[in-house]
């Protein structure tokens, strides 16, 4: 939405050339383009605040669709190749939708998958960390050797006693950090003091942070990503 560009999907149910004949008469007049167009005219209008949805169309009845993403089950140590044999004896597990949710976008379903990659208790890094410590400790936990072609203003915008607006900005190489807001930052992360902290000491996962509501990202989503990739505290 970064450019007000919404993007949705109809899965159209509507009769065709390659139907008439197949279908019986009046089931082919019920299903006429014409029943699905309403949907489609919704979906482009102003008034339309839908994004990253799919409806169902067709004779009359509309509906919304949805891709859910089961629990699943973590073979292993996340590092290990699963075998043909671990997934056999763990298919119920694999193939069960119970407590199965819905992610709001692709990258919030990578969120099983990244729980594999959260640092376990012995690896946490970080220490005593502040808010003020973190910022003033970023150039040094820069990764330069990471940071080949990046160029993004990061705004971190964080609430709570210890909160306040920085913004870094990574250009050339180089890493830079101000106090305050950046007039166009790529990306703008939003967080309390508390859930940044435990963000940056590996104990809470960006991904599931992102999908329980305690962070949010506006602008490029993308580039967000590339913080835990920069830095290294």
């Amino acid at each position: 939405e970064k450019h007000n560009i919404k993007v949705n999907t109809i899965t159209p149910i509507a009769g065709t050339r390659l139907t008439e004949g197949v279908l019986p008469g009046e089931l082919f007049e019920r299903l006429k383009p014409e029943f699905v167009a309403p949907m489609v005219l919704y979906l482009c209008a102003e008034a339309c605040a839908e994004n990253g949805m799919i409806f169902n169309a067709g004779a009359g009845l509309f509906n919304r669709a949805a891709v859910v993403t089961g629990p699943g089950v973590l073979i292993g140590d996340g590092k290990r190749v699963p075998t043909v044999e671990d997934i056999h004896k763990n298919w119920g597990a694999i193939q069960s939708l119970s407590g199965a949710g819905e992610y709001p976008n692709a990258v919030a379903a990578y969120a099983p998958m990244m729980s594999v990659l959260s640092p376990k208790p012995e690896e946490q890094r970080g220490g005593d960390l502040t808010v003020k410590s973190i910022f003033d400790r970023i150039p040094q936990a820069f990764q330069k050797d990471k940071a080949a072609g990046v160029d993004a203003v990061f705004q971190f915008v964080l609430s709570g006693p210890d909160g306040g607006s920085w913004h870094v900005t990574v250009k050339d190489g180089g890493c830079t950090v101000k106090e305050g807001p950046h007039d166009r930052p790529t990306t703008t992360i939003r967080m309390a003091d508390e859930d940044f902290v435990k963000l940056i000491k590996g104990e809470l996962n960006a991904m599931k942070a992102y999908t329980g509501g305690k962070l949010k990202i506006e602008g490029d989503l993308m580039k967000s990503q590339l913080v835990e990739k920069l830095f290294r505290f």
